[in-house]
């Protein structure tokens, strides 16, 4: 019973965590987003330099998240730790990584 439990509890945390289904790479903010929030912006009633505050945070945040490419979520952080094998093939994966990448530019 208490491995279903842990299933369960295992898959909302994950459900609940901002980067899912982002585990390596956080949600970026891209240039269309920026546009859609300016477009959004501009049709509400904000005094102007409320308007021009958000803006600078828009642009802050989009380049925070640049910033981030290289974290991992909690969720698969915690998982990574508490299971070992688990690590070792993430671990395996990313030493061959260059390797494969190396043989696969040899074969064309």
């Amino acid at each position: 019973m208490g491995d279903i439990v842990d299933q369960v509890t295992a898959l909302v945390r994950c459900k609940e965590c901002p980067w899912y289904k982002n585990c390596l790479t956080p949600v970026q903010v891209n240039t269309e987003d920026i546009t859609q929030f300016r477009t959004v912006m501009q049709g509400t009633n904000l005094p102007e330099q409320a308007k021009g505050e958000l803006d600078q945070l828009m642009e802050n945040i989009t380049s925070m998240s640049q910033e981030m490419i290289l974290q991992s979520c909690p969720v698969f952080t915690q998982r990574l730790k508490e299971d070992a094998k688990l690590a070792r093939r993430v671990k395996e994966m990313m030493r061959n990584w260059v390797q494969e990448g190396e043989s696969n530019e040899l074969q064309r």
